[in-house]
C-alpha cells in the first residue's frame, strides 16, 4: 500500500511539474516579446521626432523646410549615421569589406545630393562631380573584390534588419519621389495650391524614410559585428 501511495505521489508531483513549466514563460520568451515591445517603441519615437522636427521648422522657426532647417539637418544626420555604420561594418568585419564599402559608397552619394544647393553656392550642380568621385572609389573598390563582393553583399543581406533598410530605400526612391513630385500635388489642390503644402508632406516621407534606413543600417550592423564575435 505505501509502494502505491508513494507512486501516486510521484505521478501527482510530476503532473505538478509539467504544469509550471507549461504556464511558466521562458527566458527565451521574455526576450522576444522584449525585443519587439523595444522595436516598437523605437518606431514610435521615430514617428514623433520626424511629427517634432517638422512642426519645430514650421511652428516655431517659421522659416519653412530649407537647407539649413532642422528637417534637413536630420535628413542629413541619418544618411551620416546609415554610412558610417558599413563604414564601420567594413573596419570590423573584413570579410565582408567590400560590400559595406560599397554600400557605404552609395549612402554617402546620397549625402552629397542632399547637399546640393550647399554645392550650388560654389557652382550649379558641382555636387555631381564629388558624387562621381565617390561612386568611382566604391564601384572600383568592389571590383577589386570580384565574386567575393557578390558573396559578401549576399552575406549582408542575409541578416534580417537589412529588410527594413532596403524596404526604406525602396520607398525613397520611389514612393516619396512620386508623392512629391509638383505635378500631382497642384492636380490635387487646383487654384489653390500652396507649395508649402508639398514641401511638408514630402520632407515628411523622406525623413521617415532615412530614420528607417538608419535604424536598419544601426541593426544590421550591431547583427553582424555579435554574432561575428559569437
Amino acid at each position: 500500500m505505501k509502494s502505491n501511495s508513494h507512486t501516486v505521489s510521484e505521478v501527482k508531483t510530476d503532473a505538478v511539474q509539467q504544469h509550471r513549466a507549461a504556464t511558466d514563460i521562458s527566458a527565451e520568451n521574455k526576450k522576444t516579446i522584449y525585443k519587439h515591445i523595444l522595436n516598437a517603441l523605437i518606431i514610435v519615437a521615430i514617428g514623433i521626432l520626424v511629427n517634432l522636427s517638422i512642426r519645430i521648422d514650421y511652428s516655431i522657426f517659421k522659416e519653412g523646410i530649407g537647407e539649413a532647417s532642422l528637417t534637413e539637418t536630420l535628413q542629413l544626420v541619418m544618411l551620416a549615421g546609415t554610412a558610417l555604420c558599413f563604414f564601420n561594418l567594413s573596419r570590423r568585419r573584413p570579410d565582408v569589406k567590400h560590400a559595406a564599402n560599397l554600400i557605404c559608397g552609395f549612402f554617402t552619394v546620397l549625402i552629397i545630393r542632399e547637399m546640393d544647393a550647399w554645392f550650388d553656392l560654389i557652382s550649379h550642380g558641382s555636387w555631381v562631380y564629388p558624387a562621381l568621385l565617390v561612386t568611382f572609389i566604391a564601384c572600383f573598390n568592389a571590383y577589386k573584390g570580384g565574386k567575393h563582393t557578390i558573396n559578401e553583399m549576399a552575406q549582408i543581406l542575409k541578416t534580417r534588419h537589412m529588410n527594413m533598410l532596403v524596404g526604406g530605400v525602396m520607398l525613397l526612391l520611389v514612393f516619396s519621389r512620386l508623392y512629391g513630385m509638383g505635378s500631382f500635388w497642384e492636380s490635387v489642390m487646383g487654384h489653390n495650391y500652396i507649395r508649402d503644402v508639398k514641401n511638408i508632406s514630402e520632407e515628411t516621407m523622406e525623413l521617415l524614410c532615412y530614420c528607417l534606413i538608419a535604424l536598419g543600417a544601426a541593426k544590421t550592423r550591431f547583427e553582424m559585428i555579435s554574432k561575428h564575435h559569437d
